[in-house]
């Protein structure tokens, strides 16, 4: 009898030490799951993560002794799932490996944009993962593909607002037909070329808002061509017709009903009977109306909306006796912006009518 009960308590013991092993590996699997998913979490993608027992083995390189410190903690604190109560019963081994980030001094970015639209970048950011948002930024901003002639990794930034205020240089630079910026430190230049003084004027108060320091440290030389335009008569060549529609549009907008092709309010008017006459002025060339707006809503439904507000204002000017087979309506939606669609300010500067002067086929 003694004997039949002795097995059974044997067995008994054997079965619970195989079912605690399995639920043990269950837990296990669980807690180096949590763990490699809360690294990911928290932007350590490099650190690999090993479970055994209790004991969590991070490996791998950091990019620097915080780093390193960083996903100690996150393993550290990351509960385990599969837990009752979601507790924490593990331990961490530290096996990681850590390289020494430079220091750069002077700290500086810099930027050009070039005519032909194209923007080469370079400069310093202080991580492989700032690198990746800086250049993310560059491409949403310039709305093209950002050359990035050697942007590199190092400590040394005065404070983490600067790569916030790299990304303001980089807004107002979009702005510009071309030029550059650099910054170093808290201080930073930006110089070119805009077709409009009220761009001007928008960038230097813009700088005026950056935080801190870079505020102070901010400096614009932006040039604006002056206009030369014959006082009267028929123009004959189309850089200074060119010149003329600029001049008379300036910062003048034709207004349109929210959503509609409709013109509305008396200054649209007054402008597009002003540029009527200008267009009558320069009776050998061809032009071409641009319609463009933001990027809020369905990019189909803006390309419709530009084509017929461009449509408009060409039957306007029609009516205004210019010649209509010398006016073509063109609609460019949203793919154009000259601004940041992120701000009313930037979004209210890409809806627009532009006019191009063109040389009579």
């Amino acid at each position: 009898m003694s004997s039949r009960w002795l097995g059974a308590v044997l067995l008994l013991a054997l079965v619970s030490l195989i079912l605690g092993w399995i639920f043990g590996m269950s837990k296990i699997g669980s807690m180096e799951n949590d763990i490699r998913a809360a690294l990911d979490s928290n932007g350590y993608n490099n650190i690999q993560v090993d479970m055994s027992g209790n004991v969590a083995t991070l490996s791998g390189e950091a990019a620097s002794e915080a780093a390193k410190a960083g996903a100690i903690s996150v393993a550290e604190n990351t509960e385990c799932s599969a837990c009752k109560n979601k507790r924490r019963w593990h331990e961490v081994r530290d096996d990681i490996t850590s390289k020494t980030m430079p220091v750069q001094s002077p700290y500086t970015f810099n930027a050009v944009k070039n005519l032909d639209g194209t923007v080469t970048v370079n400069g310093f950011v202080p991580s492989e993962t700032a690198k990746a948002d800086i250049l993310l930024a560059a491409n949403r901003i310039f709305n093209t593909k950002v050359i990035d002639r050697k942007i590199r990794v190092a400590s040394g930034a005065p404070d983490e607002k600067f790569l916030d205020v790299t990304e303001g240089y980089m807004t107002e630079l979009a702005a510009l037909d071309k030029g550059t910026f650099s910054q170093e430190g808290y201080n930073g230049l930006l110089k070119g070329t805009a077709s409009d003084v009220n761009v001007r004027n928008r960038i230097n108060e813009a700088g005026k808002n950056f935080p801190g320091k870079y505020a102070a440290g901010f400096r614009a030389n932006i040039n604006v061509p002056e206009v030369v335009v014959p006082a009267a008569g028929e123009i004959k060549s189309v850089s200074v017709c060119q010149k003329l529609f600029e001049e008379v549009k300036s910062d003048k907008r034709i207004q349109f009903e929210t959503g509609a092709a409709n013109i509305k309010g008396a200054s649209s008017f007054d402008l597009l009977n002003t540029i009527a006459s200008a267009a009558n002025r320069c009776p050998s060339f061809r032009i071409e109306i641009g319609g463009h707006t933001d990027s809020v809503g369905d990019e189909g439904y803006n390309q419709r909306l530009s084509e017929a507000r461009a449509a408009t204002v060409k039957n306007y000017l029609s009516d205004q006796q210019v010649e209509a087979d010398r006016l073509t309506a063109v609609g460019f939606g949203e793919t154009r912006p000259r601004a940041t669609n992120d701000t009313r300010e930037g979004r209210a500067e890409n809806r627009r009518i532009t006019f191009t002067v063109s040389q009579a086929q």
